[in-house]
């Protein structure tokens, strides 16, 4: 029986077209479950939309839409995105679904029967754009630091969440590493908060009307964190479910670093107040700034993935999002690095190595002499190594450093070939055993570097893997081609 792997991705808030950072973020999520697929577990991967609260209401409103019209459309942006992504994605939740707002619905009153919900008054400054409360010391010039706009000061009756309860248990199981939270710096971020004691959170809303209502109060919604939090569960048909039953916890949430709050402290709470087990893991990517400033409609510096995957093509895209920093910290995407990257890398860089291999072997080789496996040691060295590395890079979500060691073997056998020098031995000797050991451990460190690259570029590596076996076959000669990555 395969093992289980349940893995996700944040639901994207349905305000806006998708930008490159949801595309960082499902295209990362996407690479670590293609990688366990192959590796032989049962992988449910799941991503999706967040699709209620005030600000889509507005937005509908001022697009002269119903707030569900106004989503219905977002969501199929979405869903193209991913498709020309190649994400390999086997659920895409919405809020607004049914299936989501009945899960909800059990989530919340097992919350009620355990106690840990009561009503309250709230008086505080709101902001529409983050759908969140916000403390008048983070303020800039009186404006919200993100959306530049003053938040609405709000008075309610509201429904609270006991969090206080459970900030020492959940610190505990942080620390413990029962509930694993990574990298190191995303930890401390969360333990730090906790230590800050923060307060109880709003669970209900009772101005928002676009929303699920709270079953308790007709007048109250859900408030839009709260529900959409469950999610990761309601895909799963909570509570009982084969698939629940089968799939949770999660093994794995991917999530970015302005997230972090809800998904390390306010959700394992509410998981625990209702008696569920914690997902395994948490990576929190850090953010990133585009040119040196943060991304922001107002600054017109979002970056449009449809028009990278326009330029580059997908796989392309794929690698240029995943290759610019470690996505363990914070960091800077260069729009003017792309085009440099993608000719270093991928047309002069691999594609450039395996046309130099697949020439010389349908121009000197034989294919009836491939090996079963390498041949040379140096090379079994170099690529046991490279593979140790990289495993362990991706069982720790490190994707940036796990496509530097699939570099390291490229170049390592960039050099290789210059020191072996295939068509000097064939110019001297003409057919000889040496040469064909040669092409043939050069074949199958290609094809090596193919499985590497797989989870990060599928269409390349699918079309590379055809070439090698119609090439194994004899199906080829030296007028077939493999361009891979044309220079740009």
């Amino acid at each position: 029986m395969k093992q289980k792997f349940y893995i996700t991705s944040p639901i994207y808030y349905a305000s806006g077209a998708p930008h490159i950072g949801h595309a960082f973020t499902t295209v990362y999520a996407d690479v670590i479950s293609r990688y366990k697929r192959e590796a032989g577990f049962d992988v449910l991967f799941l991503t999706g939309m967040d699709e209620h609260g005030s600000k889509i209401a507005q937005k509908a409103q001022d697009a002269k839409k119903t707030p569900q019209e106004f989503v219905d459309e977002l969501a199929e942006k979405y869903l193209d995105l991913w498709k020309k992504l190649q994400i390999k994605n086997d659920d895409f939740i919405r809020t607004t679904s049914e299936r989501h707002k009945k899960g909800v619905k059990e989530f919340v009153e097992k919350l009620y029967q355990s106690g840990d919900i009561y009503s309250g008054d709230y008086e505080g400054l709101y902001c529409v754009g983050c759908e969140n409360f916000i403390l008048e010391k983070d303020l800039a010039n009186g404006f919200c630091p993100d959306h530049l706009q003053k938040p609405e000061t709000i008075k309610e009756k509201n429904y609270f969440f006991n969090l206080k309860k459970y900030l020492p248990q959940i610190k505990e199981k942080i620390i413990s590493k029962e509930l694993e939270i990574f990298p190191e710096s995303r930890k401390n971020e969360s333990l730090n908060i906790i230590d800050m004691d923060i307060s109880d959170f709003s669970i209900t809303r009772e101005r928002v009307k676009w929303g699920i209502p709270f079953p308790y109060d007709e007048k109250q919604t859900i408030y839009v964190w709260v529900e959409a939090l469950m999610n990761y569960v309601s895909a799963l048909d909570f509570p009982d479910s084969e698939k629940f039953n089968k799939f949770w916890p999660a093994d794995a949430h991917i999530i970015g670093a302005e997230i972090n709050k809800f998904h390390t402290i306010f959700w394992p709470a509410l998981l625990i107040s209702v008696n569920l087990p914690l997902p395994k893991k948490i990576f929190i990517h850090g953010l990133f700034t585009v040119n040196g400033q943060k991304m922001s409609k107002t600054l017109g510096n979002a970056i449009n993935p449809i028009d990278l995957i326009n330029k580059f093509g997908s796989d392309a895209t794929r690698y240029l999002l995943l290759s610019q920093f470690s996505a363990l910290e914070h960091g800077d995407i260069k729009e003017s690095e792309f085009a440099v990257k993608y000719n270093a890398d991928l047309a002069n860089g691999v594609g450039n190595l395996f046309e130099r291999i697949f020439s010389m072997f349908l121009k000197y080789g034989d294919n009836k002499k491939i090996k079963a496996e390498i041949f040379d040691l140096e090379i079994k060295k170099a690529l046991d190594e490279n593979f140790k590395n990289y495993d362990s890079y991706i069982n720790d979500f490190k994707l940036f450093e796990a496509l530097k060691e699939v570099f390291y073997f490229v170049r390592y056998l960039d050099k290789y070939i210059n020191e072996k020098s295939p068509w000097v031995l064939h110019k001297e000797n003409g057919s000889s055993a040496e040469l064909d050991k040669i092409l043939s451990d050069l074949v199958l460190a290609v094809e090596k570097i193919i499985e590497l690259f797989e989870p990060f570029m599928p269409a390349k590596m699918e079309e590379s893997k055809d070439f090698v076996d119609k090439l194994k076959s004899g199906l080829l000669n030296t007028e077939n081609k493999l361009s891979l990555f044309p220079r740009i």
